[in-house]
């Protein structure tokens, strides 16, 4: 039987999606593809239960399955045996782990699709030899070539070849989201028709990713000085003190309380008029709103977002340290986000707001 004909019988799929904020939000496009070649299929996907409100208002899957991290055996069993009792035809595992390919394998999914790399055994939608070709094509030698992430899983899909589609990413908002953050805002102060510069202030990746928070608090001055906008810091959990930090610097508010579940982020980023971040997840909410973003880049590699750039500045420095993907600066000077200046930032956002 061909790998067609195996398609054309697939009637219940297994899609895992990615584990990280900014990796999930570029997996929407490969989402809307599967769900496209596959109208009739029932589809479920996996993911860490925190992602889950970034789907509020979208129909692509048919069921959200929560996937927490598996700690020991027990726990791997448990997703083995629900993915078994599920009887699936088709997984398709875009995240490139172990952990991520194995419960299909071992619950004897038949067509498991997925980057073979430290895992050659557990997919076999693939290995014919045109297939192999087109994986390892992103290879450098045993390390992984950089390349945006919507290209990544656009490659794998491609090698089922599934109709293509526009990579931009895809979230939806709410109404009921849409009302919740105008009330939210309109409790601090913000008026309905206040333009927003949202200031992303942290980073889950690691320390070296950080910018100093005077130099935000400056930029959130200089804004609502020379526009007339309101800064808003957007924290997470552990950003909390950071964030009210920054505020409190630049005549902001930031809104810690509560911090603000994904979806109702979501709403709030599709309203912002600037957002000045780091290499954030954050950053692709704001893509797939087509919002202008200043970025500004240090320790990690462009390449491997170098996407939908059309109203995104970059900021960063070019240094022979640069771009380790380090969590914490090895060299112990973080001059990669150090060297960068208000002034620059300012300018990039200024530029951006000229667009239009």
């Amino acid at each position: 039987m061909t790998l067609s004909e195996d398609l054309s019988r697939v009637r219940r799929i297994w899609l895992r999606a990615p584990n990280w904020l900014g990796d999930f939000v570029m997996a929407t496009s490969a989402f809307a593809r599967v769900r496209a070649a596959f109208p009739a299929a029932h589809i479920a996907a996996g993911m860490r239960p925190y992602l889950r409100p970034l789907l509020s208002g979208s129909n692509v899957f048919d069921e959200i399955v929560d996937t927490p991290r598996a700690s020991g055996l027990r726990a791997l069993w448990r997703q083995v045996r629900d993915l078994r009792d599920r009887r699936f035809d088709l997984a398709i595992v875009l995240p490139n782990s172990l952990a991520t390919g194995l419960p299909p394998f071992l619950a004897r999914v038949p067509l498991r699709l997925g980057y073979t790399q430290g895992r050659p055994f557990l997919m076999n939608v693939g290995r014919r030899a045109e297939m192999q070709r087109r994986l390892l094509a992103r290879r450098l030698g045993p390390k992984r070539k950089p390349v945006p992430m919507p290209i990544y899983y656009r490659d794998l899909l491609d090698v089922v070849d599934l109709p293509p589609v526009d990579l931009r990413p895809r979230l939806d908002v709410t109404p009921e989201d849409d009302a919740w953050v105008d009330e939210h805002l309109r409790s601090q102060g913000v008026g309905s028709g206040d333009r927003l510069l949202l200031l992303v202030v942290g980073a889950n990746f690691g320390a070296s990713k950080l910018w100093m928070p005077e130099r935000f608090a400056a930029v959130a001055k200089s804004f609502q000085d020379r526009h007339g906008m309101r800064a808003l810091v957007l924290v997470g959990p552990s950003e909390v003190e950071l964030g009210e930090r920054i505020a409190k610097e630049g005549g902001a508010i930031c809104l810690s309380r509560p911090v603000l579940p994904l979806d109702k982020l979501k709403a709030l980023i599709r309203r912002g008029a600037l957002m000045v971040t780091g290499d954030t997840g954050p950053r692709h909410i704001a893509v797939a709103f087509d919002r202008p973003i200043v970025c500004l880049f240090g320790p990690t590699d462009l390449d491997y977002t170098r996407y939908c750039l059309e109203r995104t500045e970059i900021v960063r420095r070019d240094l022979p340290c640069a771009p380790c993907q380090r969590k914490v600066c090895p060299l112990g000077h973080h001059r990669c986000m150090r060297d960068i200046t208000v002034e620059e930032v300012v300018a990039a956002g200024e530029r951006l707001l000229a667009r239009g």
